[in-house]
């Protein structure tokens, strides 16, 4: 088949290039020929040697398939390229949809949204459920056989990582990192690494946080804290950084899928989330550890697009939070091996591959 892949891919980091890059390499790898249409650019830094042979400029004449991973508004003009087979990739994360994007699923002929929890809010939004279909996100397994550590400054023990690809307020930076100050002290063998992108200044942008802003107010009222490494930098093999740590830590406020999570446990590492959102499709008791919470009201500026009043995320329990965090610190290796082979289990049901095999029985 003649496919194109148009949206985020080439510019920055982004999850959504991520999804576009790899369901264009499984294509790829079964003889299909593809074209990669970047929307934001073509950075050398964002640009994977072995996707260059395919970047197009724009989509020529008509595609057999099309995928694009961008919100609803554009699918009028990344899916035109065919009549048939046109995939949109999307999700939001909040109950209440802006209005105005509901009626852009006509363009497709199936939305894949990644999870279970993605389809439900669809649905409640009154898209029809035949044009839905969940389509997990997944992970390269060969990448994860990559085996360096990223250079870390800290020397303590055990290194609990939050691996953020925006630094926006529904991923609950501040709450992350207080339950850790509050689980632990100087004096404890541990370190939070917080990768986390530094909040760009555009006043465009009421959802993002100034992360150092975060860490610093938080010192303040933490005289004592443990101690904590911020890493703002493009790092180039995120792998090497789950290599160098050993728990993947959030509290997020609300996610569709929570690429992190389904990482972490490609890396074998301990994984720990809130108890809700698009990562219990594959996050559950016996490969991970679930903190307790509640829903609450979402703020307007945490919000994307066209905020509602009446939106809700989840509040993690602090109190659980710090519990998990103290078990996990004291004892870690019985409740990695009581979780490991759950953990391998999970990620071979998740790969590109198996993404791609469940888009192509939609294939007319």
């Amino acid at each position: 088949m003649r496919v194109k892949i148009q949206g985020f891919l080439f510019g920055k980091s982004h999850s959504w290039a991520y999804v576009n890059q790899n369901l264009g390499r499984s294509l790829l790898k079964l003889g299909h020929e593809v074209d990669f249409v970047s929307t934001d650019g073509n950075s050398p830094n964002h640009t994977p040697k072995d996707l260059e042979p395919f970047v197009k400029s724009l989509g020529v004449g008509k595609y057999d398939m099309q995928i694009s991973y961008t919100a609803m508004i554009n699918f009028p003009q990344y899916l035109s390229g065919g009549d048939k087979n046109r995939f949109g990739i999307w999700c939001y994360e909040f109950p209440i949809m802006p209005k105005d994007f509901v009626k852009y699923y006509k363009f497709t002929d199936k939305i894949l949204a990644p999870s279970n929890f993605a389809k439900d809010i669809f649905i409640k939004n009154k898209v029809p459920e035949n044009y839905l279909k969940v389509v997990p996100h997944g992970i390269d397994l060969e990448a994860f056989s990559y085996k360096e550590k990223f250079p870390l400054k800290t020397n303590k023990k055990l290194k609990f990582l939050i691996p953020l690809g925006q630094p926006h307020i529904r991923k609950a930076i501040p709450e992350t990192i207080e339950a850790f100050y509050k689980a632990f002290t100087s004096k404890d063998d541990v370190c939070l690494i917080a990768k986390i992108p530094s909040a760009p200044q555009d006043k465009n942008k009421p959802f993002e946080v100034d992360v150092k802003k975060i860490i610093n107010k938080l010192n303040s009222q933490y005289k004592n804290h443990p101690e904590i490494e911020l890493i703002t930098d493009y790092v180039p093999n995120m792998v090497s950084l789950f290599n160098a740590c050993d728990v993947v830590y959030s509290l997020t406020h609300a996610e569709c899928f929570f690429m992190p999570a389904l990482e972490g446990f490609a890396s074998e590492k301990l994984v720990i989330v809130p108890e809700h959102g698009g990562q219990l499709d594959f996050c559950n008791q016996e490969n991970s550890l679930l903190v307790s919470g509640k829903e609450v009201r979402a703020p307007l500026e945490s919000q994307y697009w066209t905020p509602s009043p009446f939106n809700s995320y989840f509040e993690a329990n602090q109190d659980h939070a710090v519990e998990v965090l103290r078990s996990t610190y004291h004892n870690y290796n019985a409740i990695l091996n009581g979780k490991k082979d759950k953990m391998k289990e999970t990620v071979l049901n998740y790969t590109w591959d198996n993404a791609l095999k469940l888009i192509l029985e939609e294939v007319v």
